[in-house]
């Protein structure tokens, strides 16, 4: 590793002499516009470690002041930009005014959770009471049905607001409108040819919206709506005699579904999760508090709190439980239920977990088979239909191509399909429903869900093999990974993460930054759990300061990776991974994430 240059605080500029990873990954430290990182140093006042990835991540100058101290004040747009925004706040304003009964039909995931439960806590707080319905992903599927939106209307129903779902249920929209029921759809998947006639369709990525503002998740969405609907009840008088809400108090369900719905932490979406971050630390929320303290979080919550610590216990509810099981932990103010639905989504989260195992090991023969295809398909009777999309995740990042599981049953498959980037699956998904391959189908360029018959599935392969295979093989040939720098191990100290975690929060559109943290060695390796792996590394070579550190690789054991880590101890290597600090009852302890390996 002669090549690494070292510049500024460890970090080196010129890495092109890494080798090919044990994992088979190219690693390159894309260029950056020197000139631009230093004005950023002197106008902003930022170490160069900052500016630079800064620059990397194309954040420009007039952006780089509101992207390290973002604030839902600059960023938050009017919400008249959206079409039919006005439109829902006005019919939610007078429905509040008239004592209506407003449902709220969400989905099952935690965006759809989050979503539910931010408008019932802001009707709440302008004080009306509405009901949250959640339909079960097994009898009802994703969406509205007709049955439950007449069964909501029996029931007394004036107005449903569908959340996180409801753009493609035209044809199920006008028969329910035809039973007096009024609808409003605030949803943020990819527009239908036909919008459904309601009273209003909020969507930034309806066909016809012409907003530049896209990427955001439906709780992002469901806020805007309630910054609407509250600007309209100040016109027409409602708070003379009551409290106007402070609609920052729940920002906190508003970080956790965008976290959790992977959409780009970038304008708005930073903004809203920086700030709601900070609520969650407040523990105003009463679910997501005993819920943090079952699953043990004493440090200060961060996105990975967010994403992979409460997101995936929120989810086990609409993955193998009862799906509105997380609208009930985040709505409710009731001690004893939500202590209830937290202690039992922790253990449907075990329970999720352990089917996961079974699957993840079937799943991996069948696509070990298929490994040579294009697109690697895989199906089964009796795999379970909640657990399916979080398989697909992990053969996509196993295998680095598209992949769909299938979960059969009596000869029909219910499926979710993940890709890779610049490979668009929920267009090849709608284009086989277009052609009759499938029954049903959508979604976004990287993730997807159809339904289908057992045998249907040889031609969609066929026809996914040859929609996408060229295009496939052409991203296959071009994989580069990119870092964001390197680094030794003397050089990672307080000072150092302090800089780092003022490009926080991570996560899509803003990933954890990736280091080569270079000329170390391993002392000690051993397995921890069931899968991970837990090292001792040191500096390389005599004569430095022989600093130590504790890194951990996640799921690597049965990975070229793990047996790296296992057998390389003593040689001079390099790990590519993430830094991060952990705090526990006070005390602050610097770790490395392994992601990848490359020998000397």
């Amino acid at each position: 590793m002669e090549a690494i240059l070292e510049k500024d605080g460890d970090i080196a500029e010129d890495i092109s002499g890494i080798p090919i990873s044990v994992s088979g990954n190219k690693w390159v430290l894309p260029t950056h516009d020197e000139l631009l990182a230093s004005v950023l140093i002197q106008k902003l006042d930022i170490h160069s470690t900052i500016a630079e990835l800064m620059v990397r991540r194309h954040i420009s100058l007039a952006e780089a002041e509101n992207f390290l101290s973002p604030s839902i004040k600059n960023s938050l747009p009017d919400p008249s930009e959206f079409m039919d925004m006005d439109k829902a706040a006005a019919r939610l304003a007078l429905a509040i005014t008239k004592s209506e009964k407003i449902v709220i039909f969400g989905d099952y995931d935690v965006d759809g959770a989050t979503s539910s439960a931010l408008l019932k806590r802001f009707f709440r707080m302008v004080g009306t009471e509405v009901s949250i319905y959640i339909p079960d992903r097994i009898t009802e599927g994703y969406g509205p049905n007709i049955n439950a939106l007449l069964d909501l209307r029996k029931k007394g129903a004036d107005i449903v607001v569908t959340v996180d779902c409801g753009t493609a249920a035209a044809e199920i929209f006008e028969e329910a409108g035809r039973s007096g029921l009024d609808i409003i759809v605030i949803d943020h998947h990819i527009g239908a040819d036909k919008n459904p006639e309601i009273c209003a369709l909020v969507n930034p990525n309806r066909l016809d919206e012409k907003t530049k503002i896209r990427h955001m998740a439906a709780v992002g969405m469901c806020f805007v709506l309630a910054v609407a609907i509250n600007r309209e009840l100040r016109k027409s008088g409602w708070f003379k005699e009551r409290q106007e809400p402070n609609l920052l108090d729940i920002l906190d369900l508003v970080a956790l579904g965008t976290i959790c719905d992977v959409v780009p932490l970038t304008g708005i979406n930073r903004a809203f999760v920086s700030q709601g971050l900070k609520i969650i630390g407040q523990r105003k929320n009463p679910g997501l508090a005993a819920l943090s303290d079952i699953a043990a979080i004493t440090e200060k919550p961060t996105a990975y709190h967010a994403g992979f610590i409460l997101g995936p216990r929120i989810n086990a509810g609409g993955r193998v439980g009862k799906a509105e099981l997380g609208a009930i932990l985040l709505s409710s103010d009731n001690a004893e239920e939500v202590l209830k639905a937290a202690e039992e989504l922790n253990r449907l989260n075990t329970e999720r977990r352990a089917l996961e195992a079974v699957m993840l090991e079937e799943a991996i023969i069948q696509a070990e088979a298929k490994k040579d295809q294009p697109v690697i398909v895989l199906a089964s009777e009796g795999w379970h239909q909640g657990v399916i999309g979080i398989i697909c995740s992990r053969i996509k990042d196993s295998y680095k191509k598209p992949v769909a599981v299938i979960s059969l049953e009596n000869g029909h498959g219910k499926a979710s399909a993940r890709s890779i980037p610049g490979v668009d699956m929920g267009a090849a998904i709608a284009a086989a429903k277009m052609a009759g391959i499938i029954k049903t189908g959508g979604g976004h360029a990287m993730a997807a869900g159809f339904t289908l018959e057992e045998n249907q599935i040889p031609e969609l392969i066929a026809f996914l093999h040859e929609r996408l295979g060229k295009r496939i093989e052409e991203k296959l040939q071009n994989v580069q990974m990119f870092l964001d720098g390197a680094i030794t191990i003397s050089g990672i100290n307080a000072d150092f993460i302090e800089t780092l975690s003022r490009m926080a929060p991570f996560g899509s559109g803003n990933p954890e930054p990736l280091f080569l943290l270079k000329d170390i060695q391993i002392v000690k390796s051993q397995i921890v759990g069931a899968n991970h792996l837990r090292c001792i590394i040191t500096d390389a070579f005599p004569g430095q300061s022989r600093t130590s550190l504790k890194a951990m690789a996640f799921r690597k054991l049965e990975t070229p990776l793990g047996r790296h880590l296992l057998q390389d101890v003593h040689k001079p290597i390099g790990l590519i991974g993430q830094i991060r600090q952990n705090e526990w009852k006070g005390s602050k302890k610097i770790e490395f994430i392994i992601e990848d390996m490359v020998t000397a």
